[in-house]
């Protein structure tokens, strides 16, 4: 189970590396949408994994450019499947025992998913086996609806992240 999560964080990153290589603008068009951005349109609920690791990668691009580290990103999902729930727990250990004590100042974290609810209980029960300020200096994005985002900044405050919040 463990090896999926894994998967997603190297196809995001695969896909953040891949976007890293864009063609050179022609100085003679006006382009007013490259100065502000859209951003990625967000997936429909029902779309695969890697359809979310891709959305959750270019949110990453778009709003975590100064983070000098390549991000770890975990795609959250939803439902409440025997699966599904072995695969957030499976994915709360990663982080608590594999990612957060490699993971250093200056890094960054992208959680999402399409069920925002899912996502908030994840973080919640992250932050309750974090230890106090172990993500001091690390950027944890968050990728949720904005009904969603004083419950995860408060989940996250013990831990010492710096929440970035990102409304789908």
């Amino acid at each position: 189970m463990i090896r999926s999560g894994w998967m997603v964080c190297v196809a995001g990153l695969a896909m953040t590396l891949a976007g890293c290589h864009q063609p050179a603008s022609n100085g003679n068009s006006s382009n007013t949408a490259a100065s502000t951005p859209a951003g990625p349109a967000k997936p429909a609920a029902t779309a695969d994994e890697n359809t979310w690791g891709t959305y959750l990668a270019e949110q990453g691009k778009l709003h975590g450019k100064d983070v000098g580290m390549k991000p770890y990103i975990y795609v959250i999902p939803g439902g409440d499947s025997v699966t599904a729930n072995a695969r957030r727990q499976n994915e709360i250990d990663s982080i608590v025992h594999g990612i957060g004590p490699i993971l250093m100042p200056g890094g960054m974290l992208i959680l999402g998913g399409p069920d925002a609810k899912q996502t908030t209980a994840f973080i919640t029960n992250l932050s309750t086996q974090l230890k106090g300020d172990v993500m001091k200096g690390i950027v944890v994005m968050v990728v949720s609806e904005a009904s969603e985002q004083a419950a995860d900044t408060a989940a996250l405050k013990s831990s010492g992240a710096t929440v970035r919040f990102i409304t789908m």
